[in-house]
């Protein structure tokens, strides 16, 4: 659903969804990320459907950029010092 306006709050219009991609394989996590497609998450075809099955329903997928200004401001971070945690 996204839960961050003017951050994330468009994911559902924008159906970001987890789904299996062929061009993601296994060493990619060298990269530093697995897979994107316009912003969705992508995974091995072989472990997509068991994935989507365990989060489906109700799951909170945490992907970020490391954005400075962000990092400091989000209210779900807390002030990033291991406090982090949704605040009232």
């Amino acid at each position: 659903m996204g839960l961050e306006a003017g951050v994330n709050d468009r994911a559902f219009e924008r159906a970001i969804v987890v789904h299996g991609a062929p061009y993601v394989r296994a060493g990619m996590e060298s990269l530093g990320r697995l897979g994107r497609s316009w912003g969705r998450p992508a995974v091995r075809l072989a472990v997509a459907r068991p994935l989507i099955d365990t989060i489906k329903g109700g799951t909170l997928l945490f992907a970020y950029y490391p954005d400075a200004q962000w990092l400091q401001a989000s209210r779900f971070l807390g002030d990033c010092t291991g406090r982090a945690g949704v605040q009232g």
